[in-house]
């Protein structure tokens, strides 16, 4: 058994902890793992109560470091050093034999640890934090924050006994920038458990089409390119809606008055609990995942993909983001690129016709590739190769 803890970052308005790292950390104690948490966060008391109480009525303990935010990154920068003996405490206190950071925070403060005997490390390197500040929050690559940042991904990188990622692309970036061995990299998917999403669908009529957004709306999503498009699919099939599934109130709220749909009857916006998205996703026909091309983006795999394809839903997405070629290769995804006729064409001749079958094909596919099971998997091959190498 190795006793694991858990180390992440997480501003309020995410529900990354609770939603989608506890069910697999909870998988893996079915595996004879014993995981722990240490979450940092700024988030309002009763939202770290809450994840408290989730990851305790799992069997997880839990704690918490307050993020101090000054100062720019000054104030992160010193939650994270002494952040350090938090975790150094928690390790103590908890006896853990695997430390897991995920992103560059948490790997800074465990930088800051120094080095402990017999403790072995997974690194999360969960895409190119650094870069998505550079590439959508206008962050500097030549400032000292960022140059800070890419000098922790890669001493952690080196520092780790293995490392996960969620792309082939990004295992191959990494592995050349740092100089490793390509085996000590592994691709774990953002695995959800398919039973949540199992079940009936509604059976609409073809000329019913229900479309759905679910997450954060900025710009690096492509909102305006979203909107115009479900109104163009809207002009050929009039009993069209749209719903969105997002606490990102003010943006999604400019993103209508842009593209001058801020009065749409036919178009709501909700904010909808963790655990009402499954059921929300199976009442819709067909979503959307757009999302800029550049850098950063070659390490994301958006977390949506895999909850629509569970929930029956085929997807307008973007080539690129993630690995989804064997999603275009069968015929669930339609790669957008911002050709709007292609896509409504595609809507029109080839969903709509097949909406039945294309959404059994998405749900098999989506269990297949993004099941929680091959996360696990994952997980305890990251876990086996950093406990074969730093036991060296």
């Amino acid at each position: 058994m190795n006793r694991l803890l858990f180390i992440t970052w997480d501003g309020p308005q995410t529900s990354y902890l609770t939603g989608l790292f506890l069910p697999i950390l909870t998988s893996l104690a079915k595996s004879g793992h014993s995981p722990h948490v240490v979450q940092f966060t700024w988030g309002a008391d009763e939202k770290v109560t809450e994840a408290m109480r989730t990851c305790e009525a799992q069997g997880v303990p839990y704690r918490m470091v307050r993020v101090r935010r000054f100062g720019g990154g000054l104030g992160p920068l010193l939650t994270a050093v002494v952040g350090s003996r938090v975790i150094r405490r928690a390790v103590m206190d908890w006896k853990i034999d695997v430390l897991m950071p995920r992103s560059l925070m948490p790997a800074l403060a465990v930088l800051c640890m120094g080095p402990m005997r017999g403790l072995r490390i997974v690194f999360d390197a969960d895409g190119f934090a650094a870069d998505e500040r550079a590439d959508f929050q206008g962050l500097s690559r030549r400032s000292m924050t960022y140059l800070v940042l890419k000098w922790v991904e890669r001493r952690m990188v080196r520092f780790a006994g293995s490392v996960m990622v969620r792309t082939k692309t990004a295992a191959d970036i990494l592995q050349t920038d740092s100089g490793m061995d390509a085996a000590k990299f592994f691709v774990a998917t953002n695995g959800r458990d398919p039973i949540a999403y199992a079940g009936e669908r509604p059976s609409r009529p073809n000329n019913s089409l229900r479309l759905c957004y679910a997450g954060s709306i900025g710009a690096q999503y492509l909102p305006d390119q979203m909107l115009e498009l479900s109104r163009e699919i809207r002009d050929a099939v009039p009993e069209t809606t749209l719903n969105l599934f997002s606490g990102d109130t003010q943006n999604a709220l400019e993103a209508l008055e842009r593209v001058g749909l801020a009065d749409a009857s036919w178009i709501a916006l909700r904010q909808v609990p963790p655990e009402d998205i499954p059921a929300e996703l199976k009442s819709c026909d067909l979503a959307f995942a757009l999302r800029k091309k550049c850098y950063s983006t070659q390490g994301v795999a958006p977390i949506k993909i895999g909850e629509y394809l569970m929930a029956g839903l085929p997807i307008i997405g973007s080539a690129g983001v993630g690995e989804v070629g064997p999603l275009i290769d069968a015929g669930v995804m339609f790669p957008f690129e911002g050709d709007v006729a292609a896509a409504r064409e595609w809507v029109i001749e080839k969903f709509i016709p097949s909406k039945a079958q294309l959404s059994h094909e998405a749900r098999i596919v989506g269990r297949e590739m993004f099941g929680i099971d091959r996360s696990v998997c994952s997980y305890e091959a990251a876990i086996r190769f950093a406990a074969s190498t730093q036991s060296r």
